[in-house]
């Protein structure tokens, strides 16, 4: 399956290591070009056990890719996974912007029908304002639906998180869109629950 990752911080730039491990087409994006340079030649700006030769090994075969072009990024995805950051605030709520601009930015440059499925923490109802932020803006003939998806990486120990996990949570309205988030886990043989959106962000 064709994949994006927007973000290589830590929650993103393990996933897509870990997506081209199953033998998905991933596509890591990020604004940062010296991050991105850095990633290309396989060398990981975060400590994860495991992590480096994950990255130079999927580089090699030709499954995992990073890029800073928008258009190369979402222009062919058939799921892009959402992995920004969403820092709190003084008054401890999520700062949401960075979630608004990419956003924006999926809308404009899909040219296929796209789950998004988001992994990022954030607070509940944050996936209905990205689901009504792209439908806004995104081309009308086009499918978008939004997934929420957390396998409870731990620092230090995420690489073996993602493969052995205990539990992994599917939220979504839309049961096609958790049909095909399900799919890709699927050789993990790890137990999926699927609830409703709302119900996944409070678990995540």
């Amino acid at each position: 399956m064709k994949i994006t990752v927007a973000g290589a911080g830590y929650a993103g730039l393990v996933t897509s290591a870990c997506l081209a491990e199953l033998g998905h087409m991933v596509t890591c994006i990020d604004i940062k070009k010296e991050k991105i340079d850095m990633l290309q030649n396989g060398r990981s700006p975060i400590f994860e056990p495991g992590l480096e030769s994950l990255l130079e090994k999927n580089l090699h075969n030709g499954q995992l890719k990073f890029t800073v072009s928008h258009h190369q990024a979402y222009s062919e995805a058939e799921v892009i996974f959402i992995a920004v950051g969403a820092p709190k605030k003084h008054d401890g709520s999520r700062d949401l912007k960075y979630i608004h601009v990419v956003s924006h930015t999926i809308a404009h440059y899909i040219e296929n029908d796209v789950t998004i499925c988001t992994i990022s923490k954030v607070p509940v109802g944050t996936n209905d304002l990205i689901q009504q932020i792209i439908n806004r803006s995104k081309p009308p003939n086009l499918l978008v639906n939004v997934v929420t998806n957390s396998g409870f990486l731990r620092e230090g120990s995420a690489i073996q998180d993602f493969f052995h996990g205990d539990l992994i949570v599917i939220g979504t309205n839309h049961p096609e869109a958790a049909t095909i988030i399900e799919k890709i886990y699927q050789p993990l043989k790890i137990p999926i629950i699927i609830t409703d959106i709302r119900s996944a962000e409070i678990i995540i």
